[in-house]
């Protein structure tokens, strides 16, 4: 997957320009699919600045600190990243892809279908157009038919449990 990415800026008279216009390649994630990491912030933007994204390391951002990406899921896993990523919790026990984060996930899905599972065997399958916002709860994906499912998110840094 390529995204187009068009971001603003001041130049240095403090004017807003169009600081990039550019295509960027996700990366291939074992058990997901693709991520294509958008912008990267540890700590909120000053303003004017010339549109640079700061580029913090890593998918989920620490208290303050913000991710915006878009992840297309693969249908040819049961469940999404049954092997957790560095960056998630589980608990003993979890089935496959439970996890947390110590995040807010605002996300837009812009194709396919994906199943989000909560505690207890709680279920709802997200189409098109759906937003969903996840509370730092304990949930897993799972694409819903034969199509990858692409789900655009801004993810925000909160308070650990």
């Amino acid at each position: 997957m390529q995204v187009r990415q068009v971001v603003t800026g001041h130049d240095a008279r403090g004017r807003s320009v169009f600081a990039r216009d550019e295509h960027v390649d996700a990366m291939p994630i074992q058990g997901l699919g693709e991520l294509a990491l958008l912008w990267s912030a540890n700590k909120p933007a000053t303003y004017p600045n010339g549109g640079d994204n700061p580029r913090a390391p890593g998918i989920f951002p620490p208290l303050g600190g913000v991710r915006f990406i878009m992840a297309t899921y693969s249908p040819e896993y049961d469940v999404i990243a049954p092997e957790p990523l560095p960056e998630f919790h589980v608990e003993d026990g979890d089935e496959p892809g439970f996890h947390w984060t110590d995040t807010t996930d605002f996300g837009v899905l812009i194709s396919g279908n994906l199943a989000v599972q909560l505690d207890e065997g709680a279920e709802v399958v997200l189409s098109p157009g759906d937003v969903f916002v996840e509370n730092g709860t304990r949930h897993r994906f799972r694409v819903v038919g034969d199509a990858p499912a692409t789900m655009a998110s801004f993810i925000v840094g909160a308070n650990s449990r």
